[in-house]
């Protein structure tokens, strides 16, 4: 019987874990042959979107705001860039938030009711948008180590620093990996305590195995982290020192429950 289980090591994963959800403009810098990584590995697959600015002359576009948000002609807006107008000489400018809304995620904008836009006026916007770049064709990605690396046959610039919007799962371990490094950390902890603490259900004990299990996963990560581009040195560095420290509290809590030490006892006079 394993003296922790998946659930007991979930419950600290998430300490270090951002958890499900969308990352956005995160920075990254591409050149050829040689993959780049981003702070987070095993990203859901098909959930990057990998952009870049594409020029710093903003679009202008005349539209009517009713009472329905406008799709702009180009929806990948680069956030805050935008600036509406009731004309082209500028002669009213709007203020965001309180005369009219953005949504950056589907490029529309709407009139605010409370605002100074009267519904079907005609404004003028500009604002800047991102040029988007195709998996496949500009970039290969590695989910499960979380980097990009450039294709020479894309149009992708040499050093060009790019930003990438991905989606992480509800974790970074799988149950199978989790399960594995239950059994190593069990496997040691045998060879550590008495085997009269074997079947023990003392919550010191379970609390060893946990924090042994995360330092296995943590040195895994270590080494799955260094394995990729040179600059993921610095987040394979973190993981080895998150593993020594689990590993130091693990051992402290076992020195309890060690086997006893054979020793000298006193002579005795007969």
């Amino acid at each position: 019987m394993s003296l922790t289980t998946i659930s007991q090591v979930r419950n600290h994963l998430n300490r270090f874990n951002p958890g499900e959800g969308d990352l956005r403009h995160q920075p990254i810098r591409l050149t050829s042959g040689e993959y780049a990584g981003l702070p987070h590995a095993h990203i859901v697959s098909g959930s990057e979107t990998v952009k870049a600015l594409e020029n710093d002359q903003p679009n202008s576009e005349t539209l009517v705001l009713a009472d329905e948000s406008v799709t702009l002609n180009r929806t990948t807006v680069v956030p805050d860039t935008v600036v509406c107008a009731a004309d082209s000489s500028l002669s009213i400018i709007y203020q965001e938030n309180i005369d009219f809304a953005m949504d950056y995620i589907d490029g529309t904008i709407r009139r605010i009711d409370s605002g100074t836009i009267l519904s079907g006026s005609t404004v003028t916007v500009w604002y800047l948008h991102y040029r988007l770049y195709q998996r496949g064709i500009d970039y290969m990605i590695d989910y499960e180590r979380g980097r990009l690396t450039r294709l020479a046959s894309g149009v992708i610039e040499e050093g060009q620093e790019l930003l990438v919007d991905y989606r992480l799962g509800s974790t970074e371990f799988s149950d199978s990996e989790i399960d594995q490094c239950i059994a190593e950390a069990d496997s040691e902890i045998t060879q550590i305590i008495d085997p009269a603490f074997r079947e023990s259900t003392d919550p010191a004990l379970q609390t060893a195995a946990t924090c042994l299990t995360l330092a296995y996963l943590c040195r895994n990560t270590a080494g799955m982290t260094a394995a990729g581009p040179a600059d993921s040195d610095r987040f394979a560095s973190i993981w080895m020192d998150l593993a020594q420290s689990y590993r130091e509290t693990a051992l402290r809590l076992l020195a309890w429950f060690g086997r006893e030490t054979p020793g000298f006892h006193s002579p005795q006079l007969t």
